[in-house]
């Protein structure tokens, strides 16, 4: 059984800076672990805003070093150890997220070291086991060159694409997931370097074939033309169900819910 909670679904410098669509990552609660991703600016008020007690997180991850991804980091680790006074959890992440690249300083204070139980540093092809979760990293093509995508793997498979372009080896790392969640920076064929627009997220769904399909990390040029019509259309052209994010949408993955889960409104 898998449950999910959408701390925002917006993305890129625009969107976090105007909180135009929220930039607070998504959570999973799979198979008794809890998860964070992608912890961006406001993830604290928003969990609060949606009824999230993040002290129960166990796992935050970390794709990459960009602040839409990764500026609460700090602030979720120190939440979930009660200001580091009870060491507990597990920091996944990137290089750039854990020991910084190039000019770049790391993500994770020194100070939070001590109060996790591990940080895990993972590159693409890596993977990692968290109880009966294993989490995998997938490759990206991304302007932080150590960003990366994560498969988690439970009984359910929830594949998270990150921030990348569209190439073509990037539907094998993502193949047959019961969910794929596609950050989609752009809408239709309008191109940004590094990221997905409609129309390649259209061709990584018809080649993964997940049961299902979440679009988010929305861009303003997405947000004003709707993105919910933007997820009519890939569900049209692909056959498969695929659903638009929204700022504190939750999803049920239960045994029973046709084709996979239920949206639960927030």
């Amino acid at each position: 059984m898998a449950k999910l909670v959408f701390l925002g679904s917006g993305g890129g410098r625009y969107a976090m800076a105007t909180q135009a669509r929220a930039t607070g990552g998504f959570r999973i609660e799979m198979d008794g672990v809890n998860m964070h991703i992608d912890p961006g600016p406001g993830a604290l008020v928003r969990a609060k805003e949606y009824g999230v007690n993040v002290k129960n997180t166990d796992v935050v991850m970390v794709s990459h070093v960009h602040l839409d991804h990764s500026n609460d980091c700090n602030a979720i680790i120190d939440a979930m150890t009660e200001g580091a006074k009870n060491p507990k959890g597990i920091l996944i992440g990137s290089v750039s997220a854990i020991n910084g690249y190039e000019n770049n300083s790391p993500v994770l204070l020194k100070i939070y070291l001590k109060s996790l139980e591990n940080s895990v540093v993972m590159k693409s092809g890596d993977s990692t086991n968290l109880k009966n979760v294993t989490v995998k990293a997938t490759p990206t093509k991304h302007s932080d060159p150590t960003c990366i995508g994560f498969r988690i793997e439970g009984s359910k498979t929830i594949s998270y694409t990150s921030d990348t372009e569209y190439f073509p080896e990037l539907k094998k790392y993502h193949k047959n997931a019961d969910l794929l969640i596609i950050n989609m920076l752009r809408p239709d064929n309008d191109s940004w370097p590094m990221h997905m627009n409609l129309d390649d997220a259209i061709k990584l769904i018809k080649e993964a074939a997940p049961k299902v399909c979440v679009l988010q990390h929305f861009g303003m040029k997405v947000i004003e033309r709707g993105p919910e019509t933007q997820a009519q259309r890939a569900a049209k052209e692909t056959g498969i169900k695929v659903m638009a994010a929204e700022d504190g949408m939750k999803l049920d993955l239960n045994k029973n819910s046709a084709p996979l889960g239920k949206y639960l409104n927030k």
